[in-house]
This record gives C-alpha cells, sequence and structure tokens, in this order.
C-alpha cells in the first residue's frame, strides 16, 4: 500500500465544518461483488489547513491494508461524512468490501452528507445534464487539471500494476485528488439548499408596478437569505418571478401577483351553519334560528362562507418535487384564509395579514412561495 499525505493551505475553516470527512473511492467497476478497491482519498480540516490523505494499493492486493487505515480515522471523530454520489455507490461499496475482507466497519452509522442528492433539485433550474461534480465545479468557474473519469481511469490502473508508471500513477492519484478537492470547494453551494432550512428576513415590500393601489398587480418583496449565493439566481414563471441583487447576493427580491377582490372565507364546521342565499353568506345556527326559515337552509360545505373585500395574497400550494418540500404550515390558525370558490386549491391570505407584525411565519411564507416558484420553473421543463 502506498499512502500520500499533503496539506492544502487553508486562510479559515468554513463554518460548521469542523466534523466534515470528505472521502472518495476508486474502484476497478460498479459491482460490488466482481471489482477491487484501488485508492480511498480523504480530506478534513485542521488547524494547519486541509488535511488530505490517499491510500493506494499499489500491487492490486493492498484492499485490505486501505480499509484498516480508513478505517482508523473513521474511529478517531463522530465525523460528518460527506460525498459526491457516496450514499448510492461509495458508502454501500465500502461496507460490502469490509463485510468481504471479514473486516468490522460500521461506516453507515455516521451521518452523510451527499453533494449529489443535496444539489439534484437545482440541476434542472440550472439547465444541467447530468449534474455531475465537474458539471457543478464548471458552474462556479472552478478548473481542474484532471481530464479523466473514473471509468476511463479502470484501464489506466491495470496497466500501472504491469508497468508501474510514474506517469499512470500521477494520474490515477491526481483524479481522486481533484474529486476530494472539489467537493470542498463545492460548500458554496450550500447556500442554495439554506435557503430552504433557515430564517429568511424580510427586508422591504414595494409595488412592483402601478396598479398596485388599485385592481390587480404585483408586489416586490426583498427579503436577505442566511448565506450569499455563490451565483446569482433568476427565475420567471407564470405565479411570480424571483432574482437575485447583482451587488449583494445574499438579497433575493420575489416578484408575486396579488388581488384586489371580493374572495369567500369557508368555515369548516358547516353543519353548525346557515346559508343565506339572498344575502350570500353563512351565519351560526345560534344566531341563523331568528331568521325565517324560508329565508335560510341548511348549509353545505361550498355554502358555507363569508364575503371580504380587500387585497389578497396567494399561499404556497404543499406539494413535493425533486427534494424540495413545500411545508404545510397552519396559516389558518393565524389569520382567516379565502379562496374564490370552494373547489379551487389555491388559498389567499389578505395582505395586511400576511404581512403584520402578528404573523410569525412569515419567514416560512417566503420559503414556501421560494420553494413554490422553483418548482414551477422546474416542472415547465419537463
Amino acid at each position: 500500500m502506498l499512502t500520500i499525505n499533503k496539506i492544502f493551505p487553508q486562510e479559515k475553516i468554513p463554518e460548521k465544518t469542523e466534523s466534515f470527512l470528505f472521502f472518495d473511492i476508486e474502484t476497478t467497476g460498479f459491482s460490488r461483488d466482481n471489482t477491487i478497491l484501488y485508492l480511498i482519498g480523504c480530506g478534513y480540516f485542521a488547524e494547519e489547513g486541509f488535511q488530505f490523505i490517499q491510500w493506494f494499493n499499489d500491487d492490486g492486493t493492498s484492499e485490505e491494508e486501505i480499509l484498516l487505515a480508513f478505517q482508523n480515522i473513521l474511529s478517531k471523530k463522530d465525523w460528518q461524512l460527506v460525498t459526491f454520489n457516496g450514499n448510492s455507490f461509495d458508502i454501500p461499496y465500502l461496507k460490502r468490501h469490509y463485510d468481504l475482507n471479514e473486516l468490522t466497519c460500521d461506516i453507515e452509522k455516521y451521518p452523510s452528507l451527499d453533494f449529489y442528492q443535496f444539489l439534484k433539485p437545482f440541476q434542472n433550474l440550472f439547465q444541467m445534464t447530468h449534474g455531475k461534480q465537474k458539471d457543478w465545479e464548471q458552474f462556479l468557474g472552478l478548473n481542474r487539471e484532471d481530464k479523466y473519469d473514473g471509468g476511463q481511469l479502470i484501464a489506466v490502473y491495470k496497466d500501472y500494476l504491469m508497468s508501474k508508471d510514474k506517469d499512470l500513477l500521477h494520474n490515477l492519484l491526481l483524479h481522486n485528488e481533484d474529486d476530494l478537492l472539489g467537493m470542498k470547494y463545492l460548500l458554496p453551494l450550500f447556500s442554495y439548499r439554506q435557503i430552504f432550512l433557515e430564517d429568511i428576513t424580510l427586508q422591504r415590500i414595494a409595488p412592483a408596478n402601478k396598479v398596485f393601489e388599485r385592481g390587480n398587480g404585483s408586489i416586490a418583496i426583498s427579503c436577505r437569505l442566511p448565506l450569499p449565493l455563490p451565483q446569482p439566481l433568476e427565475v420567471s414563471t407564470p405565479i411570480g418571478d424571483l432574482f437575485s441583487d447583482k451587488k449583494d447576493l445574499s438579497i433575493l427580491t420575489i416578484t408575486l401577483p396579488f388581488v384586489e377582490d371580493v374572495l369567500k372565507h369557508f368555515y369548516k364546521d358547516y353543519h353548525n351553519y346557515y346559508y343565506l342565499p339572498k344575502e350570500e353568506r353563512a351565519i351560526h345556527k345560534s344566531v341563523g334560528c331568528y331568521v325565517e326559515r324560508q329565508y335560510r337552509r341548511a348549509a353545505k360545505a361550498s355554502t358555507c362562507y363569508v364575503k371580504k373585500e380587500g387585497i389578497f395574497l396567494p399561499l404556497p400550494k404543499a406539494q413535493k418535487h425533486f427534494g424540495i418540500q413545500i411545508e404545510n404550515y397552519p396559516y389558518e390558525k393565524t389569520f382567516p384564509l379565502y379562496k374564490r370558490e370552494y373547489k379551487e386549491l389555491r388559498w389567499f391570505a389578505e395582505f395586511d395579514d400576511v404581512f403584520s407584525e402578528k404573523n410569525t411565519g412569515i419567514s416560512v411564507y417566503l420559503r414556501d412561495i421560494i420553494k413554490e416558484l422553483l418548482i414551477t420553473r422546474m416542472e415547465c421543463d419537463l
């Protein structure tokens, strides 16, 4: 077994990454039972810089040594594993090869962050055909020295075992090194996913056009994201738009339509209401019992409502798409909700209720509106 140790200077350890263990494996194929593990590379942040280690199966028979060396690193800390497609390939492969070599290593007990799965929701959004690691590196403007992929290097490894050519060894190690360092450089992409996980701060609300005071129109909602984005985000959909501030990538503006109309608030317990056809509204039976019988009727779910005139904003519809989950937030416990008709799927809330200081769910509302815009944009591409 050949062991390579390197330290890459690091001015500052990125926040919340002290327990990150980046790793990547190289094998002679995808099959877990009929292939050889020939390289494991790993890296983690230390005071001296980014500590980088590779264990190379230089004779074709050192797989057990490689596995033991990696097991030793795993045992030193409660790591957060970081991979690219590791949940589907690297971790199951290693688990199987520990078993085949009759070694004990419960690699699956460690929490795992898989960049491939983590970033998959954004693959369509940024019009990536495959969403491979090299695609994301190019998206960030990164260029790597390595020009090979894992499949091409299988033949290179077999040639190396026969010739021990140093140039071949360089190419084998370089590919794994660039994969690991590339994952480290992908960390800023966390900011896209953090939009869905952390609080978003409302900055400013302004008319997006001149018809805000009267009639249907749109508003521009500026909000501050938990982290600045590494690249601008711009999305246009039939239900609204969003775009980054070019000077400050931590600011995102949502352009959202509003309606000025008469909408209906439906009561859930319609069995306790009467409907008054002439007035087109429902009243509780405790009051409706005083209304003459010819002017009232038992309310149905579709007729148990009161009307309200005002300026309304759409509420996001609960849905999931490519890993983006819109929360089913109980807005109805915070303020009244409205629809145009009973069977309509879209709920609305009054503008003043949504942006009231009493609304503790404003951050959830902003997050879910952003999610719905992203989902709508991706579905338009399908």
